[in-house]
């Protein structure tokens, strides 16, 4: 089959700030070989991102972008544009500023991306259900993602993480915001990891569950619906080799198993709660 390489590069014209307009718009994405499983990379500086799995054989994309006015801002923007009115007479305008986007497609792997700091997007994406994610965003936005049959890694700084109904392994990192997962189906035999600093930790997993959990809270609690069977860890003992010098770390991880025990999976925050529930 013919190799196909699709990019799509859109540039749009900024809405004015005082009209609080909105630009928006959506296209399709062909994949190569819409029959193989693909993947997903998808990353904002500024904005929130919601991926769905659906029955279609592309990608989906739907973009929206708003210019919010700041009220504390008027008066200064009062004066601001009554110096500038002085010295622009006859002139009309022609846009604001500009808003990137781009999305590539190459052996059914669909790359979205934008680097703009200065717009706050949106994205909306809809992928086959049995889609691999990389999903990551950086300020002002939440991860959303739902009815995916693949392995997720989703990356956050400021806001929650929201997986649904996903069958298959998850990974979410944040820092500011709440993680919360739920499984319908678990890829047997692969490590998951979850960390936050400000947020509660909630993941609901099958009740047939086999794992090893190894959870760490500095400012909350650890519950669970599963029986745990606790795995006490003394101090580890090490000693360098090279200095000769001897240290005893003291662990400070609760470990749970639960079904016999299996992969591990960590859970780590500082203001909040790890909370394991069963399905």
């Amino acid at each position: 089959m013919k190799k196909q390489f699709v990019t799509i590069i859109i540039v749009l014209l900024g809405s004015v700030i005082a009209l609080q307009a909105q630009d928006s718009g959506d296209f399709a994405v062909p994949l190569s070989d819409p029959a193989k499983r693909g993947k997903l990379k998808a990353h904002l500086n500024y904005g929130s991102i919601t991926v769905k799995g659906t029955a279609r054989k592309d990608v989906l994309v739907k973009y929206s972008t708003v210019e919010e006015e700041h009220d504390d801002d008027h008066d200064h923007e009062d004066e601001d544009e009554g110096r500038k009115s002085s010295n622009r007479s006859g002139l009309k305008r022609i846009s604001g500023g500009t808003m990137d986007l781009e999305v590539t497609e190459r052996e059914n792997s669909v790359r979205v991306n934008s680097d703009s700091w200065s717009h706050r997007m949106k994205l909306e994406i809809e992928v086959p259900s049995g889609f691999d994610l990389n999903v990551s965003t950086y300020n002002d936005g939440d991860l959303v993602v739902s009815n995916i049959q693949g392995e997720l890694e989703l990356n956050n700084y400021n806001g929650e993480i929201t997986a649904e109904n996903i069958s298959g392994s998850v990974v979410a990192t944040t820092y500011n915001g709440e993680i919360k997962v739920t499984f319908d189906k678990i890829t047997e035999g692969t490590p998951m990891s979850y960390s936050t600093y400000n947020g509660d930790i909630d993941i609901t997993f099958p009740a047939t569950l086999k794992a090893i959990f190894k959870m760490k809270t500095e400012q909350g609690e650890i519950l669970s619906s599963f029986d745990m069977k606790i795995i006490k860890a003394g101090p580890v003992q090490k000693k360098d080799t090279n200095s000769g010098t001897y240290r005893v770390v003291v662990d400070e991880w609760v470990k749970g198993e639960v079904n016999g025990g299996g992969p591990e999976f960590t859970m780590k925050n500082y203001n909040g709660d790890i909370i394991v529930r069963k399905k």
